[in-house]
């Protein structure tokens, strides 16, 4: 996967991640921090985020 970093944690388990899903989804979410912060499954968060609601959900 292009842009994909693999992450070790400590118990070395590996996981996979988009730098330019986490940028794209973090520009997001403080677009709709305010509806987001109290309760990130709120119905006015979730239409916030619209159709990136599942992509950003696996980004973290």
């Amino acid at each position: 996967m292009r842009g994909a970093t693999l992450v070790t944690d400590s118990g070395g388990v590996g996981q996979s991640f988009s730098w330019r899903c986490l940028l794209r989804c973090g520009v997001k979410l403080a677009r709709c921090a305010p509806q987001c912060i109290p309760n990130p499954l709120s119905s006015g968060c979730i239409s916030c985020l619209g159709s990136s609601y599942n992509t950003c959900k696996n980004c973290f």
